[in-house]
């Protein structure tokens, strides 16, 4: 008898001792931020917080919604930028979770701050990663945190949190994550193009009334010298043919003036550097593997390539003169005169302490391959798969 008691009261004393949940959130009783913006205005850092219901996006998950979803955009300014943060604690009601932070969105005069003096509270936050994408904008930051995309689907499925479907549809501007905006801008003399977005009402519309949307319209060149420029998509469409990450790009063909092809096509380029004395010169060869997408005259396969090498030869020049005559290095030359050659770079650059200047591009040879015409046959000689 005496040892079913010690056994029982041995058993009500460690049901009694254990601790449970006692510490457990709930969804509810959570905020949780899902996108940063920064602003800088009369020596004032200015902090943009968009926070979603979570519990309307899971409801959407099954299909469309007939409700807008629910989008709250906060905003607090300090003499830091925790400071700014720490404001925002004041009304936010509960606590705030950062882990679900997306994407980071700087205006043209947090850039000129320096993308440092924004981000280093954030990333020394254990909540926080370096994977949220990063833009740059010269719209309202609460505007573009407010944009819905199609069939009232949450935000989390625009362009400022999921770009990367769009850039495999149709590469141009290639999207970037923290960690690789951080990591480029240490590297001596890279130049970051980093995507900008606006919004756009003019393109779509719902029941006849205009349904604005974002779009990645250019890139703001990021460098050590902070010499900031931008640059539209159209003064910009030469990149795409030295981006490694470019995957499917489309090209109207032109003979004389006139529409004859539309292609599609996937480049490989590789870049060499050739030393003339005190000049540098960087010589591109870029392989241009082509789809046939439409046909508006017959072309021979020899005029085709060529047309295309034509192309995208001018589309490369034009870009890189651009850019030089603004002082920005568009194609991140430098970094691979410093990669490749050091030697060169320190002398020309006085180890980095200024900017690359006396550099031209030296040959470009475009080799322009025909793939396929798709699921219709043409008169261009091809090689089936």
């Amino acid at each position: 008898m005496m040892k079913m008691w010690v056994k029982l009261t041995v058993t009500a004393f460690l049901l009694t001792s254990l601790t449970g949940c006692w510490d457990l959130k709930t969804i509810q009783d959570t905020n949780y931020m899902t996108a940063i913006g920064f602003d800088y205005k009369d020596g004032k850092y200015i902090v943009y917080g968009q926070m979603l219901d979570f519990a309307s996006v899971a409801k959407q998950e099954g299909g469309q919604s007939a409700q807008l979803p629910l989008i709250w955009v906060g905003k607090e300014e300090g003499g830091t930028v925790s400071e700014a943060f720490n404001k925002l604690y004041r009304t936010s009601q509960q606590r705030v979770f950062w882990g679900h932070v997306g994407a980071y969105l700087f205006s043209k005069n947090a850039l000129n701050q320096g993308i440092g003096k924004f981000t280093d509270g954030n990333v020394r936050y254990s909540e926080t990663r370096f994977t949220q994408w990063f833009y740059s904008t010269d719209e309202p930051i609460e505007d573009i945190f407010s944009v819905i995309p199609f069939f009232n689907v949450s935000p989390m499925s625009s362009i400022l949190m999921q770009p990367t479907e769009s850039f495999r549809q149709r590469s141009d501007i290639a999207p970037h994550r923290l960690f690789w905006v951080a990591s480029r801008l240490r590297e001596p003399g890279y130049t970051v193009m980093l995507p900008t977005l606006d919004i756009v009402d003019k393109v779509w519309s719902k029941n006849k009334k205009p349904d604005p949307k974002l779009r990645v319209n250019g890139v703001y060149a990021l460098n050590k010298h902070r010499s900031l420029q931008w640059f539209s998509e159209e003064e910009f469409v030469g990149a795409r043919w030295l981006n490694t990450d470019t995957i499917r790009t489309p090209m109207v063909v032109y003979r004389e003036g006139r529409a004859v092809h539309n292609v599609i096509i996937k480049p490989k380029a590789h870049i060499k550097i050739r030393a003339d004395g005190e000049k540098t010169f960087f010589d591109v060869d870029v392989i241009a593997s082509s789809t046939i997408a439409e046909i508006y005259e017959e072309v021979g396969e020899a005029e085709l390539k060529k047309l295309i090498a034509n192309q995208v030869k001018e589309e490369i020049e034009q870009t890189f003169k651009l850019g030089k005559s603004s002082g920005i290095d568009a194609y991140g030359l430098e970094h691979i005169l410093y990669r490749d050659e050091f030697a060169t770079w320190a002398k020309l650059t006085a180890y980095g302490e200024k900017p690359l200047s006396d550099y031209e591009l030296g040959t470009i040879l475009v080799k322009p391959t025909i793939l396929h015409s798709g699921m219709l046959k043409t008169n261009i000689k091809q090689t089936q798969y």
